[in-house]
């Protein structure tokens, strides 16, 4: 399997890591709630990972995660973070964006993703899934929203 990022920082794709992502979901969740301000919960991963390493091996993905880190970056402002989760997941925090104002983000990155990362893959997608607070939910509460969207893109890509 690819290898797992370091907690605090990726040295793979120079993007922070899995416990910077947690600090800074709980902080700007709490700002959010606090001020009745907007954002948007932002994951990002390659469905059919599997396929391609049983085909070409892990070596094969290096290139398209440190693409699809750059796309990103790239694809987002900079008061945005972005952050490697795990082996295959990106988490993106949009912050003070609606979901409505992140579906426009999620198409312009999905178009950049497909062109230069889904040409280096024979098998797999890159597949997303975001979500916003409703009502009196949180930030934070807002992440499986976006997990389930998520899954369910990669079940419909694979």
């Amino acid at each position: 399997m690819i290898a797992r990022p370091g907690e605090w920082y990726d040295e793979q794709t120079g993007l922070p890591g899995r416990s910077f992502w947690d600090v800074v979901l709980a902080a700007e969740s709490s700002r959010c709630s606090r001020w009745s301000r907007s954002g948007t919960v932002l994951l990002v991963a390659i469905a059919g990972l599997e396929d391609v390493i049983a085909q070409w091996g892990t070596e094969m993905l290096d290139r398209p995660m440190e693409d699809l880190a750059r796309i990103l970056r790239a694809g987002c402002r900079a008061s945005d973070y972005v952050t490697r989760l795990d082996s295959n997941q990106f988490g993106v925090l949009l912050t003070e964006t609606d979901e409505i104002a992140a579906i426009n983000v999620v198409e312009r990155l999905r178009a950049k993703a497909d062109r230069d990362v889904g040409a280096r893959l024979s098998q797999g997608r890159v597949c997303f899934g975001w979500a916003s607070p409703k009502g009196k939910t949180t930030l934070l509460a807002s992440i499986s929203a976006a997990e389930a969207l998520l899954e369910q893109e990669a079940a419909e890509a694979g």
